[in-house]
């Protein structure tokens, strides 16, 4: 690891251990933010790595929630064997959309807006469904606390179970990012045509890319949707959650491995802060914090944080990388 990424890995152990002296609504914030930047590290894959990007990540999302969730709430499937099984359908779907872009040339802006478009189907679908609820929702039944409901009762276990989804998608940005299927990766994004004339098949590509994030944010939706314990079409199939996530990592940095994690952990606990504490006379103050700095970082430090850093300590990789992207 070099001195950026060691510096990143202690901010965010600091970070973890925070909550640890903080009251309970700051543990809920700490599981948020890690459960989002999880998914923000999930979507750097495919919009980073590979330049898949994508406006639709509510839909893997929902998939997550609804499948695990529903799941339970109507034949008391284990939520560890739904949470699985709506990665499967997930990757699934990432695959049919990453598809129905290469058998169209659809790419760049137009094909993030094409899983947005998904992701609006399958809301109203959802929304219109009565056995998921339609737009009423579904109230999860409680279930035993313990890991085998993935409900608890404590504050910490969602945190720590928070942590252990963070973890699992940064080793697998990690995997991608230093092994040979992230230089397909990232030689896909820089130039599709020398990419090819290098024997990289650039449709693998987007296919891998789009069912390697679907699956990763699913298992995010699982793990939210049995912390909340109620389903309903616009939390998990809006737009909320996919431009949050685009907003932290283009803060921290579009196409490092660290960028993703760093740019939640400083947005979202600042937007909640704001929220609790000026909300009540300042409605959006969130919203309205969040934009302002993501103009203010791309006027200033388009690389976003982790790779202004990385140029200004003088190094190659990963940061560098990131700062082509922009």
């Amino acid at each position: 690891m070099t001195r950026v990424e060691y510096a990143a890995a202690g901010v965010i152990l600091v970070g973890s251990l925070l909550p640890f002296w903080l009251g309970h609504y700051w543990l809920d914030v700490a599981f948020l933010a890690a459960v989002y930047a999880g998914i923000a590290s999930a979507w750097n894959v495919a919009g980073g790595f590979s330049g898949t990007s994508s406006f639709g990540h509510g839909l893997f999302f929902g998939i997550g929630a609804y499948t695990s969730g529903a799941l339970f709430f109507h034949f008391r499937v284990s939520p560890w064997l739904g949470l699985g099984l709506g990665a499967v359908l997930a990757a699934a779907v990432g695959v049919i959309i990453a598809w129905c872009g290469v058998r169209y040339r659809i790419r760049g802006l137009s094909f993030a807006v094409l899983t947005l478009a998904f992701a609006e189907i399958a809301w109203l679908f959802v929304g219109t469904f009565d056995p998921l609820g339609a737009s009423r929702g579904i109230s999860l039944p409680p279930a035993t606390p313990g890991l085998a409901s993935l409900q608890f009762q404590s504050g910490w276990s969602f945190f720590l179970a928070g942590l252990v989804f963070l973890a699992l998608c940064q080793a697998v940005a990690w995997r991608v990012h230093v092994t040979p299927l992230g230089f397909r990766y990232r030689a896909v994004r820089e130039n599709e045509t020398a990419a090819q004339a290098m024997g990289i098949d650039p449709v693998f590509v987007r296919l891998s890319a789009m069912a390697l994030t679907a699956a990763l944010t699913a298992i995010g939706g699982s793990i939210y949707a049995q912390y909340l314990l109620f389903l309903d079409p616009r939390t998990f199939f809006g737009p909320d959650v996919t431009i949050k996530v685009i907003l932290f990592t283009l803060v921290g940095g579009m196409g490092s491995v660290w960028g993703p994690v760093v740019g939640t952990a400083l947005l979202y606990p600042a937007g909640e802060w704001l929220r609790a504490a000026f909300g009540g006379r300042v409605p959006g103050l969130d919203i309205l914090f969040y934009g302002s700095l993501v103009i203010v970082c791309c006027l200033t430090f388009p690389a976003g944080i982790v790779g202004t850093i990385g140029r200004l300590v003088g190094r190659d990789g990963t940061a560098r990388a990131s700062t082509e992207d922009t």
